[in-house]
């Protein structure tokens, strides 16, 4: 993955980012839009051929952009890790049940 801060004002920040695709910004966008200090927050993919994307984030309070990231990445990083946990849980109970068919 690689970053780079293309445009930076106060409450709003557009950020290259090489190496990923729809996956991770996607995800990422979500959890941004769920914080209630992010205004607008989105990503767009300059040419399918291209091997970077670009996010937008803009506030409407103090907090920074950089900061709304962050915290974006820590809630999507906490809810894969209990996706992961239920899913391994359903796995133990599928191999359990001897059956694999509800």
């Amino acid at each position: 993955m690689r970053l780079k801060v293309l445009k930076r004002r106060e409450g709003h920040i557009e950020i290259a980012v090489g190496g990923e695709g729809h996956t991770l910004l996607n995800l990422l966008q979500s959890s941004l839009l769920r914080d209630e200090a992010v205004r607008m927050a989105g990503y767009a993919k300059p040419h399918p051929l291209m091997d970077y994307s670009i996010l937008f984030v803009e506030m409407k309070g103090d907090k920074t952009p950089e900061q709304a990231i962050i915290d974006a990445a820590e809630r999507a990083k906490g809810e894969l890790r209990e996706f992961l946990s239920a899913f391994k849980g359903e796995l133990e109970r599928i191999k359990g049940d001897g059956n694999n068919e509800d």
